[in-house]
């Protein structure tokens, strides 16, 4: 069971990952609406990015924003 939620995870990191490095930042409303993932799976998307280094976040009022990092 903890292969298929990693891999679940890992396959929506790929697909964050893939629109910000094509569209730059966005928020994770926009996320999910760009993706076609649930807001959970962003969430856990964003986490997982999070913990390897790969991304940045700025928060502007009530909005957090998600950008890939300068590697």
């Amino acid at each position: 069971m903890h292969d298929d939620i990693a891999t679940t995870v890992g396959n929506a990191a790929g697909k964050i990952w893939h629109f910000l490095d094509q569209n730059g930042e966005a928020s994770a409303s926009r996320l999910a609406d760009e993706t076609g993932l649930d807001r959970n799976e962003v969430q856990r998307a964003i986490g997982w990015l999070a913990r390897e280094g790969k991304l940045v976040t700025e928060r502007r009022g009530r909005y957090e924003f998600f950008r890939l990092t300068a590697e």
